[in-house]
């Protein structure tokens, strides 16, 4: 089955969290990519993982397990991409590999996604090797910055596409190709356009099951999306112009939209910040609209989110306290009442408005261009 929607999380408590407040009529539209994170930093010196002998294989039990429960039912892709190509486990069993089999045995069905750029790593290659020979999901490939480059060169990018196929013995009827973008701040959407309408001309001799459109607008520092502190400011998501502008001049070509909710993909992790602004990314049509507060350690610190929770709800913007759970608790913190949670907290939140108004927003416009074709 084809989803309207594929988000790219990170296997993190806040998307998590985000995934487990979604409406019933959210989930069923999604299929969301996680990205496991690397297992460095304050989370690789946990306090739990001290003295084990297999600490990674510790970690990656925590995160297949949440993976397994967060909607049961749900299928997904998962994605190794933070780690080395050839990352193994203490017990010499590549990173991906184990992740694939665990979440299989807990009755997850999981999605593999193979990255075209670093194909070439042999370790990389065995994780795939055969993996469609007896398996009834869906193969993801995702093209990136590389992957553009090569298709000036249509030959060279068909055999290196082709081998990728081959190996992993999926069916072209099981497999889906993802044009990631990433991080989209200094492109323009004309350019994203002509670079998907690049890919799709390479692709053509094939038929895939459909082609996802990747990508993120949101700036990794909230002072590049709003220069003024205390203040509220738009961005334009250009990867979703650029969805749009390519399911119009493509009516017949399944596309699939795909973003990195609202997180930028270059994001660092577990990096202390201790003069964080307070922030909220509120999902609108074509556009995010961004309230800005200060840093937290100065006077209200996490208590400003009352404010900026009534700038949202004050805003034309603001769907109402039934359309998400984001939007439930923005309307409560409005009034002063209850917690304002943490950063995570905020991800959560901000993260499941995101998932209910970009699906919305899908299928407003899938339909509406579906009557426009039917009645011009």
């Amino acid at each position: 089955m084809t989803p309207t929607y594929i988000p790219i999380l990170k296997a993190k408590k806040g998307e998590f969290d985000a995934l487990q407040t979604a409406s019933t009529a959210t989930a069923e539209r999604i299929q969301p990519m996680f990205e496991i994170p690397a297992f460095k930093g304050s989370t690789a010196n946990a306090k739990r993982f001290e003295n084990l002998a297999q600490p990674t294989v510790a970690y990656l039990n925590e995160i297949v397990v949440k993976i397994a429960t967060v909607r049961p039912g749900m299928p997904c892709f998962l994605d190794s991409r933070h780690w080395a190509p050839n990352a193994t486990l203490e017990n010499g069993e590549h990173v991906l590999s184990y992740a694939l089999s665990r979440l299989s045995a807990l009755g997850v069905h999981t999605n593999p996604v193979v990255n075209y750029d670093v194909w070439d790593d042999p370790e990389y290659q065995e994780v795939f090797k055969n993996a469609g020979a007896s398996d009834a999901g869906t193969l993801c490939i995702r093209l990136e910055s590389d992957a553009f480059d090569d298709m000036d060169d249509p030959d060279y990018f068909s055999d290196r596409l082709n081998s990728i196929i081959t190996a992993t013995a999926f069916p072209e009827a099981q497999i889906c190709i993802l044009i990631d973008f990433r991080d989209t701040t200094a492109l323009s959407v004309v350019d994203m356009q002509a670079v998907a309408e690049k890919c799709i001309d390479n692709l053509n001799s094939w038929q895939f099951a459909y082609i996802g459109i990747a990508g993120s607008s949101i700036p990794i520092m909230i002072n590049d999306a709003v220069e003024e502190v205390n203040s509220t400011g738009y961005v334009t998501r250009k990867e979703v112009l650029t969805w749009k502008a390519l399911r119009k001049a493509y009516p017949r070509l399944n596309l699939v939209f795909s973003d990195y909710a609202i997180r930028n993909p270059n994001a660092i992790d577990d990096v202390p910040a201790p003069h964080a602004n307070g922030k909220i990314r509120y999902t609108i049509s074509n556009q995010f609209f961004v309230v800005r507060g200060h840093s937290l350690q100065f006077h209200d610190k996490g208590k400003q989110y009352h404010r900026l929770s009534a700038e949202v709800v004050k805003s034309p913007h603001y769907m109402g306290p039934e359309f998400s759970y984001g939007d439930a608790h923005l309307l409560q913190c409005s009034k002063g009442e209850g917690g304002c949670g943490n950063s995570t907290t905020r991800i959560t939140l901000d993260t499941t408005h995101h998932l209910a108004a970009v699906t919305v927003e899908i299928i407003e416009f899938v339909t509406a261009t579906s009557t426009a074709s039917i009645h011009p």
